[in-house]
């Protein structure tokens, strides 16, 4: 595997950042190789400890661990589903961890609970009628959480309350079409309001927006702008009250970390590099109050665990 430079101001870049900022603690590199590609990812925490949740395409073979900056701990070592989820995420209800899942092949969603003795198997709660959106987030706001999805089909989104007992709501808070499909989105929380970033292959172009149940059109963006370079691979984690994301591209497998934030002139690249191959399935995890990213790669399986901060 290439190694990261660290050092040039010769990197390809955004036309944002000509030099490289660090200074975020040791960096930690470790690749091993899985059997297969597994994406996406979900980690949750349960007592302190993080577990790492992820499903494949190929056999629609389920990937469970005990997960650690260190290694790993695999939990199901042979549980296949009959569908394959391309949408999961992790959401909280009265104090515990859920999974939700959306199969745009199988047309299924569900939901099932999050615990570490997990079996694979037992579901609270499942449905269909989410089969065309293929781009789910979830948010929370008044204690209630909701959801945001997009469909890459038609461009068409929705905003609707999600709960165990009841799914996602078939009552639309509010729906609606955009003029580009986007990939990546993400909910992040300032001065305790929710956003919405949003980055499309389209032009490379990325927007942020309100995200909130009450009031807001869906059309509104408070900034925007276009990037150099696609960025399909995302995560967001939040250090000290402030959110940032790490965009990762295949072109020239470049990648940044950044804030997220609202007011301009926030959009410094804190840290760049390139790596030797794509990881295109990313998360990001917390352990001991540093924050690390844990990536693989569909070219060959490899997994890839860095710090970021």
């Amino acid at each position: 595997m290439k190694g990261l430079d660290f050092g040039s101001d010769k990197i390809p870049g955004n036309g944002m950042a000509d030099k490289l900022k660090q200074g975020f603690g040791n960096f930690k590199l470790e690749e091993v190789k899985r059997d297969r590609f597994y994406t996406p990812m979900v980690i949750f925490q349960n007592g302190g400890i993080n577990y790492l949740f992820a499903q494949s395409e190929k056999e629609c073979k389920v990937h469970y661990s005990l997960f650690t900056s260190k290694g790993e701990t695999v939990l199901l070592p042979d549980c296949k589903w009959k569908n394959f989820y391309n949408v999961h995420f992790a959401f909280m209800e009265n104090g515990k961890t859920y999974l939700f899942g959306n199969s745009t092949k199988g047309d299924r969603w569900y939901i099932s609970g999050l615990t570490p003795d997990w079996n694979g198997q037992s579901s609270v709660k499942s449905g269909r009628g989410l089969g065309m959106y293929d781009v789910i987030v979830p948010f929370q706001e008044g204690g209630r959480n909701y959801v945001f999805a997009h469909s890459s089909r038609d461009r068409s989104w929705f905003m609707a309350e999600l709960t165990v007992a009841g799914g996602i709501s078939g009552e639309r808070i509010i729906s609606g079409r955009w003029q580009k499909f986007y990939k990546v989105l993400i909910p992040f929380t300032e001065g305790g309001k929710n956003y919405l970033f949003a980055h499309s292959e389209q032009d490379n172009r990325w927007f942020i927006s309100k995200l909130t149940a009450k009031g807001w059109d869906g059309q509104a963006e408070i900034r925007n702008g276009r990037w150099a370079r696609f960025y399909p691979a995302a995560t967001a984690f939040v250090k000290g009250g402030q959110a940032y994301a790490y965009f990762h591209s295949a072109k020239d497998n470049r990648w940044f970390i950044q804030k997220l934030a609202t007011a301009n002139g926030t959009d410094a690249e804190l840290r760049n590099g390139n790596y030797g191959i794509f990881y295109d399935s990313v998360a990001s995890f917390e352990e001991d109050g540093s924050h690390y990213l844990v990536a693989q790669s569909s070219n060959g399986n490899g997994i890839l665990i860095e710090k970021l901060m």
